[in-house]
């Protein structure tokens, strides 16, 4: 499956990459996300753009890199690997995504670049760069933890909602003192980035 310079496959499919592919591998076991899902496709769009835009590619070297909150089969965190991030952390509540994502880390030959753990927001340090692929009652329940995991001047990018919540969660990640930067839909699903607003809020 390929969105722009992103391939995902399968472990047992080859694939004769051309230049400039970035290609990920992954076997989901019993965690979501292979790239079939509509909200995974428009939060792969969103990683091409934070690609073009070069955000990926400058991470501080310290720090969780990119954070990918209910990272599922890892899907999400690789492909801002493979894209050009330096590194990045995933967490999930399900042990299953945990496994599965460790497994794809490795399978991928990033294991060592890429912090897989338990849990939920928040975390220990903010990072510069979040996603969140969740459902909109998720993002409207953690809307302040999302928002409070940027680091300052942060993005992040959300996935998962349905467009009749879409509304709703974007109000409340706004509430919550984020910038709406963009927002894209597949079908009944939508995407959207945020910037951090909350230095335009206190100011």
């Amino acid at each position: 499956m390929r969105v722009d310079r992103i391939v995902v496959r399968p472990p047992w499919r080859e694939h004769a990459a051309a230049p400039g592919d970035a290609v990920v591998t992954i076997d989901p076991g019993q965690a979501f996300g292979t790239g079939l899902h509509p909200t995974t496709r428009l939060a792969l769009i969103g990683l091409e753009k934070w690609s073009a835009a070069g955000r990926l590619g400058e991470l501080p070297r310290s720090g969780p890199g990119v954070l990918d909150v209910g990272t599922g089969s890892g899907i999400l965190l690789l492909a801002a690997i493979a894209l050009g991030a330096s590194h990045g952390t995933g967490v999930d509540i399900d042990p299953l995504s945990v496994a599965a994502a460790s497994e794809n880390a490795a399978r991928n030959g990033v294991a060592e670049r890429v912090t897989i753990q338990a849990g939920s927001l928040p975390i220990a340090a903010p990072a510069p760069l979040v996603i969140a692929n969740l459902v909109a009652s998720l993002h409207i329940e953690l809307a302040p933890l999302l928002v409070g995991a940027m680091a300052p001047g942060g993005r992040l990018l959300t996935s998962g909602m349905f467009l009749s919540r879409a509304d709703e969660a974007i109000a409340a990640l706004q509430a919550a003192g984020a910038t709406l930067v963009e927002r894209w839909e597949e079908g009944e699903w939508v995407a959207a980035e945020f910037s951090d607003g909350r230095a335009t809020l206190t100011s």
